[in-house]
């Protein structure tokens, strides 16, 4: 299980684009959008730009569908406040400052006052799969789904839905992509768990505010 604080602080590449940002994720290029979780359809050009490739990985009839990507200061605080109280009740014994409390939030959610998430620095996309109509496919659990499903390795789902985790790490992975494996959902290029988990010495993604 990874959390916020196994993840090392490695120097940032420096933005070298000023035109970081877009509100571009198009259904023609075989990308949907799913506002359940948030409107904020900006992602990082570069990122997208994978995504369109990786789409080339996906067998005939196989979709994107993004839930979210670049998520903004404000919103991962209050994603932190929830996990927090939602944490609290399950664990009322635990002072909510202790480190063991601290990991248990940062599981699912980053702390975003260490470290902060990848959806922070436009580098991550909680993402799934759909047909041509855009209709999702059994992916064993939802996303965002804080539970044992959510864990990509999950022995309790169907083998369809093994196999099309399979699918879309394979077409994300061939692109560059890793899979954070406590959430089957969550994808992310250059950003600090990218970093960890692939042994590069840098990031090269920096948080975001915008």
């Amino acid at each position: 299980m990874f959390s916020d604080k196994d993840l090392m602080e490695p120097k940032l590449i420096q933005e070298i684009e000023r035109n970081i940002l877009l509100e571009e994720i198009n259904p023609t290029d075989g990308i949907f959008f799913n506002s359940l979780y948030t409107d904020v359809r900006t992602i990082r050009s570069y990122i997208y730009k994978l995504l369109k490739k990786a789409k080339n990985n996906l067998p005939e009839g196989y979709n994107f569908v993004i839930y979210e990507a670049y998520r903004p200061m404000y919103a991962q605080v209050e994603l932190w406040n929830n996990i927090v109280a939602q944490n609290h009740k399950l664990y009322p014994s635990l002072d909510i400052n202790s480190e063991e409390f601290i990991t248990l939030c940062d599981r699912y959610v980053a702390n975003p006052y260490r470290q902060g998430s990848g959806h922070q620095s436009g580098a991550a996309v909680d993402i799934s799969l759909a047909d041509n109509a855009g209709v999702e496919y059994d992916m064993g659990g939802c996303v965002r789904g804080f539970d044992d499903s959510a864990e990509f390795t999950c022995a309790n789902i169907s083998p369809q839905a093994r196999n099309n985790r399979q699918i879309l790490k394979k077409a994300l992975s061939d692109v560059g992509f890793v899979n954070y494996p406590s959430e089957w959902w969550h994808y992310s290029f250059g950003d600090r768990l990218w970093a960890k988990l692939t042994g590069s010495p840098i990031a090269i993604f920096g948080k975001l505010d915008i």
